[in-house]
Parts: structure tokens; sequence; C-alpha cells
């Protein structure tokens, strides 16, 4: 259950890095519990008791398995072989039996068949971190149902201190911490549009804040 790189077919440098992540990321606190629970309860209002949801990127499952007695299913997939096996451990010790928890990429994420399309799909602390942003954005365009609501909640550096945004980038390539791009809210919005999404909401708590924003694909 550790994701290769396709060309080699070796763990992934970062796989491994979030893999060594795991037990600490699980074990450390929301960083903004105000912030967490205002997206939790805005993505709530749009939950109803038929959905299929997929979360990419899900880390150790809390918001998976906290929206999980609202929908039918949800699809919870990441790279980390690590975050998925707490994730798994949650699950069984809270009793959440419709969240499947799977190791995978959102690029190899399969579409599904047209009248299998996810109603909803969340992407949180992700996006700034995949490396064809323009590529997910229509993989998710192609995975949900038309009408289907794209929730993301996405650090954006290029909003922040100049020098961070410059020299993060740049540590990522060391292997030390996750490649960052310099995304700014502004650019992550247009680029939702020009995917073709509708921005129904966004917000931040504060000007250098995670972005969160709730699209809707066209009807």
């Amino acid at each position: 259950d550790t994701m290769t790189h396709p060309m080699t077919d070796q763990p992934r440098p970062e796989t491994r890095l979030w893999n060594r992540f795991a037990r600490r990321y699980a074990k450390s606190p929301v960083g903004d519990p105000v912030a967490y629970q205002y997206k939790l309860d805005e993505t709530a209002k749009l939950l109803r008791p038929a959905m299929r949801v997929l979360e990419f990127g899900c880390g150790t499952g809390t918001t998976a398995l906290t929206h999980a007695p609202s929908v039918a299913q949800i699809d919870a997939i990441d790279f980390s072989s690590a975050m998925i096996a707490i994730a798994r451990e949650k699950a069984l010790s809270s009793g959440v039996g419709n969240v499947n928890f799977e190791v995978a990429a959102f690029e190899d994420w399969p579409v599904p068949a047209e009248d299998g399309r996810y109603d909803m799909i969340m992407a949180h602390s992700i996006l700034h971190l995949v490396a064809d942003l323009a590529a997910t954005l229509e993989h998710v365009r192609a995975c949900l149902a038309p009408g289907g609501w794209f929730i993301s909640s996405t650090v954006c550096i290029g909003d922040g201190n100049p020098l961070v945004a410059s020299l993060l980038p740049l540590v990522g390539w060391t292997g030390l911490i996750p490649k960052v791009a310099p995304l700014t809210g502004k650019a992550l919005l247009s680029k939702l549009q020009v995917a073709g999404f509708n921005i129904r909401h966004d917000w931040r708590p504060g000007p250098a804040k995670a972005i969160f924003i709730i699209a809707q694909a066209p009807e």
C-alpha cells in the first residue's frame, strides 16, 4: 500500500515524507478550530442522505468521518499509506462503516460511470501541493455529477510574506518539506472559473489564511 512513481516503480519521495509525518500529524491539534468548524458547518448544509462523496488528500480521515453520518457513502483517498492506516483505525474505533479509505493518488482515481459520479468532492489542504492544478481541477470536473459540489480549503502562500512565498517552493525541492505552489486566493478562484466551476462562496478567517471555497459544477 505504498504509492510508487509511475516511471521508476519506486516509492514517491512525497509518500515517504508524509508517511514519516503521519503519527505526529494525527496527534497535532487543529490550528484554527473555529475556522475548521465553520468549514464543517458550511459543508454540512449541502449534504443529503443519498449523496456519494469523494475526499482526496484525506489525511487521517477526520473530515470524512465527521460528515459520514450525513451521506450514503464517502470514498476517502490519500497517497500516504500511514495516513490511511490511521484513518482506518479511527473508522473502526468510531463504528463508521460507510467510509471507504483507500491508498491512492487522485490523478490515478478512476472517473466513475456517468450514473455513479460523485455529488460532492472535497479537497482540504491539498490543492497547493498538487503538481498540475489545471489537470487536477479537470479531473474533479470529470468525477462530479452535473451540479455537484467541489469544496476546498487551500493554503495560499502567495498572499503572505513575499520572502516565504519565494523560499518555500525552493525548500520543497530538498525533500525536507512538501513542495508548495505559491498560489494566491485570487489565482485559485480564477483557475476554478477557467475549469468551468461556479463560485458559490469563498471565505478566509484572515488576509493570509487558507481560503475556503464552495464551487459548483455546471448543471
